[in-house]
């Protein structure tokens, strides 16, 4: 994903009716990184450098390579128990322990479910990961029996010229992103929303929504209306990573970490 340089303003829209959720800066540490994945719920943190994983915690850092599969595309750290790495140019997955050790053998997506093109990934519930495939529409694959279990119609049947762009998910939800907006889905494939959004940056689903970065600014977006993120955050991002707690943005040489001060 592009580079974004920006700063979060402390200004307060009136369409929002005077809210804002606020942040507290914790700390920052340093880290050489050719791409910072996130920290999980156990403060281990990820990280890609010379396409190797790493995960890092204060007790000892264990590194994972496959260099037969070629560039690592994507990691989703979800769930820590069962991590789900991409190597799109293969066409393959790996999923690893929270050691780092292989929980199965490698799944090539084109001799398991006949798709040549996986475009994205992202985790779901159990051994389920959601896929958005060649055929343009969302599937809910069991990587344990290696069996499809949902899938959706095409993509572009929900709304016209759809272009995906990445998945995000939770273990109830999976969203389907492009540059005009989001498109939601709960865990059986039934839609659930259109989301009008356009030119969204990142996308990080937060307890029962989503929070995202356009023009410069963030958002918690509910109850169909968009609440501003305060942050005082003035170096460039090179990765980012949010969860329900936190916020954790990398710039290329430190991890600056922000308490999110959401009320539940």
């Amino acid at each position: 994903m592009k580079k974004v340089f920006f700063i979060f303003f402390l200004i307060i829209s009136s369409c929002l009716f005077g809210q804002e959720i606020e942040t507290k800066f914790i700390s920052k540490f340093p880290l050489k990184a050719d791409r910072f994945i996130g920290i999980d719920e156990f403060k281990s943190v990820f990280y890609i450098a010379n396409n190797v994983l790493f995960k890092k915690n204060k007790a000892q850092t264990v590194s994972y390579n496959n260099a037969t599969l070629g560039e690592l595309t994507s990691v989703d750290i979800l769930n820590p128990f069962k991590l789900n790495l991409f190597y799109k140019e293969f066409n393959s997955i790996q999923i690893l322990d929270n050691n780092l050790n292989e929980l199965t053998n490698k799944i090539n997506f084109t001799t398991e479910t006949l798709f040549n093109n996986v475009l994205f990934i992202s985790q779901s519930s159990e051994n389920n990961i959601w896929l958005y495939a060649d055929d343009n529409k969302l599937h809910l694959f069991n990587f344990q029996n290696r069996s499809e279990k949902i899938q959706t119609q095409p993509i572009t049947f929900y709304q016209d010229y759809f272009e995906p762009v990445y998945l995000k998910s939770t273990y109830k939800n999976v969203w389907i992103i492009s540059k005009t907006g989001a498109i939601q889905f709960n865990e059986y494939g039934n839609f659930i929303q259109i989301i009008d959004i356009k030119d969204i940056d990142y996308f990080f689903p937060v307890r029962k929504s989503f929070i995202y970065i356009k023009d410069n600014s963030m958002f918690y977006y509910t109850d169909k209306r968009s609440i501003k993120i305060e942050i005082d955050y003035l170096e460039k991002i090179e990765n980012i990573h949010i969860n329900s707690s936190s916020i954790n943005i990398y710039d290329g040489e430190f991890v600056y970490q922000f308490e999110l001060l959401m009320s539940e």
